[in-house]
């Protein structure tokens, strides 16, 4: 058995952001007959198990989630992006039996184009890399991308120096980072890693959303 078919691949969807840009909770905006969350979780059970989403603390309202996602909650809420990854991270370690060779994909609950598609190709292109981070016009995006739990420790020590953002993991040794050119054989347009952080962003995408239904 080759390590990919030993893999297991999970997912945490980043939802404990303040939304301050967008002027109202992001996780529970309407988004093509669901909420943003929900259709993101949606997406990710397809391909994809468990789904955790980590909030950023106990009092965080969610809307409805499908029927087997789970929740979890930041320990340091308001610390980051890679806090929430190490709580996810966390998550799959202690509650689903995850080890360092299993693997999660890493989004942000405003991120409506996410695909299977996107999800398995960049699962296929992991390899035995620790992680694999797209690069979209030259910039590295941490949330929508795959991680092995091995990385676990480093994101530990990170945070223990101070460090926020998940963008410094792409220096670890053996990571794969994919270009444009690698990242459209599985999404043409590289509508995955688009988010929406205000109205006008959110408008835009819900006018193009007819035109991504047909990539399934």
């Amino acid at each position: 058995m080759t390590e990919k078919e030993r893999m297991r691949l999970g997912a945490i969807i980043l939802a404990g952001g303040r939304s301050t840009r967008m002027g109202q909770p992001k996780e529970s905006l309407p988004f093509a007959g669901d909420t943003l969350l929900g259709r993101a979780c949606r997406t990710l059970l397809t391909c994809t198990t468990p789904v955790l989403v980590v909030k950023r603390d106990a009092a965080q309202p969610l809307p409805p989630l499908p029927a087997g996602v789970e929740v979890a909650t930041d320990a340091t809420p308001d610390s980051g992006p890679l806090a929430a990854i190490a709580a996810g991270l966390s998550g799959l370690a202690d509650h689903h039996g995850f080890g360092a060779a299993d693997a999660a994909f890493v989004c942000a609950c405003d991120q409506p184009f996410l695909t299977q598609a996107a999800v398995r190709g960049l699962a296929d292109r992991l390899g035995d890399a620790p992680l694999v981070m797209p690069r979209v016009a030259g910039r590295l995006q941490p949330l929508g991308a795959i991680y092995r739990l091995v990385v676990r420790p480093h994101v530990e020590a990170l945070l223990a120096s101070g460090t926020r953002t998940p963008r410094t993991l792409a220096e670890l040794p053996g990571v794969r980072v994919l270009d444009d050119g690698e990242l459209r054989a599985f999404d043409a347009e590289l509508l995955a890693w688009v988010n929406v952080n205000t109205v006008p962003e959110l408008e835009a995408a819900m006018a193009r959303q007819p035109r991504r239904t047909s990539h399934g």
